[in-house]
């Protein structure tokens, strides 16, 4: 049977692995706590850069080498970057999941940053962040959204960063973020998939267990929200025919398992299938929107955000008034038996979908080990099939009556 099991090094970082010898490669996902929420104005965007030049040239290969170290072994890297964190990953035939670990020490390690790629990725991540800005979805929900949702906390800095910083932000300074944040005491290692856990832990006390570990306190950041009523907020642009509309709303405080698989399953009924409530009563009744959906995000934003995008700037009220509609239903009457087993079956679906990709059970894991969230992709099954139409019916009275933030874009 499969089982998590996690270890502590000595310097303080941990490892959480899951054996799954039905499997035929391993997972293995580094994950650092830094993000966003952890830079300044200056060094806006300094987490993203970061990541970036995790597979750039050090000491012991240029990049160049690097790449064809891994695509020549079948190793798949990635990596992405949080409001919180940073985590960088490798896909790996066992055969060669000791270089796989060699290289993803490498990455965490590497301050011997070129200055010509630096600033050939300097240009890379200032791309990215313009095409967040000209991509409705993107910029409606990162830049907009977002930081108005999370203002005067420390999550509303946007994950891509800004331009000016980025453009300002020296070599120096990168490599001083990087070995500020990039220390045992903050990162979790999560593997998952066909290995000999011992071999494993052993090579990973040989590596990253040896790094040293200097004085660390952590820190306090204030990611509370106040669940207050705001105006719409949206930007008027040039060139664009349509409106894209996106509204958040609290989800928690704290999780417990019954709530977090509760949240689950109202997101399913509201907006996460073709036959939810939004692409029934926006899409198929009124031709409202060609992109509509639901997206819950348990940590550490703790929100439902719905989104509809494309619609006829003439239908923007009749759009909000429908997803009341479809809120307050689901408020006062609650769930039908036959739509709860509905959903639930798509649930477990998706599920079965996450148990079959290793990125996916890498990223639970190592979001268990960072924050201690209660919940285990191994424990989902059960978890969903435990919801009971009242504790549905709970969850629905006392989240989704959240005063709900919107935020978009509108044509000039």
């Amino acid at each position: 049977m499969n089982k998590e099991k996690t270890t502590t090094f000595p310097n303080g970082l941990k490892v959480v692995t899951l054996q799954m010898p039905e499997k035929k490669k391993i997972g293995m996902m580094v994950a650092v706590g830094v993000g966003s929420i952890h830079e300044t104005p200056e060094t806006d965007g300094a987490a993203h850069f970061t990541e970036h030049l995790l597979f750039k040239s050090n000491r012991q290969r240029t990049s160049s080498q690097l790449l064809q170290d891994m695509e020549w072994k079948g190793i798949q890297p990635g990596a992405f970057t949080d409001r919180d964190c940073t985590a960088f990953r490798v896909t790996s035939p066992y055969q060669a999941f000791t270089d796989a670990i060699q290289i993803a020490y490498e990455a965490y390690l590497n301050l011997d940053y070129r200055r010509d790629e630096l600033e050939t990725e300097r240009e890379v991540v200032n791309t990215e962040i313009k095409r967040c800005a000209e991509s409705p979805g993107c910029h409606v929900i990162h830049n907009l959204l977002m930081p108005y949702y999370f203002k005067d906390t420390d999550l509303e800095r946007n994950v891509f960063g800004q331009v000016n910083a980025i453009t300002n932000i020296t070599h120096e300074e990168m490599v001083s973020f990087k070995a500020k944040h990039y220390i045992p005491q903050k990162t979790v290692i999560s593997i998952a998939g066909n290995f000999d856990q011992e071999d494993v832990l052993d090579k990973l006390e040989k590596t990253f267990g040896r790094i040293p570990a200097p004085h660390y306190t952590g820190a306090n950041y204030n990611t509370t929200v106040t669940a207050v009523a705001k105006e719409p907020l949206y930007e008027v642009r040039k060139g664009v025919g349509q409106v894209y509309m996106a509204q958040i709303l609290k989800a928690a405080d704290r999780f417990c398992g019954e709530e977090y698989y509760s949240l689950r399953l109202l997101e399913t009924a509201i907006g996460r299938s073709m036959y939810c409530r939004m692409f029934k009563e926006l899409r198929e009744k009124r031709g409202i929107g060609y992109d509509s959906c639901s997206m819950y995000q348990a940590h550490p934003e703790n929100c439902i955000i719905f989104w509809v995008g494309g619609i006829d700037p003439n239908r923007l009220g009749e759009a909000r008034d429908v997803l009341d509609q479809i809120i307050n239903d689901i408020v006062k009457n609650g769930l039908p038996k036959e739509e709860i087993e509905g959903v639930r079956n798509k649930a477990l679906s998706l599920l079965q979908d996450r148990l079959e990709n290793l990125d996916d059970i890498t990223i639970d894991l190592f979001r268990k080990g960072m924050y201690g969230f209660p919940c285990s992709i191994l424990g989902e099954e059960e978890g969903y099939k435990s919801i009971s139409t009242e504790t549905l019916t709970k969850a629905a009275n006392k989240y989704l009556t959240q005063p709900r933030i919107e935020a978009g874009i509108k044509p000039e």
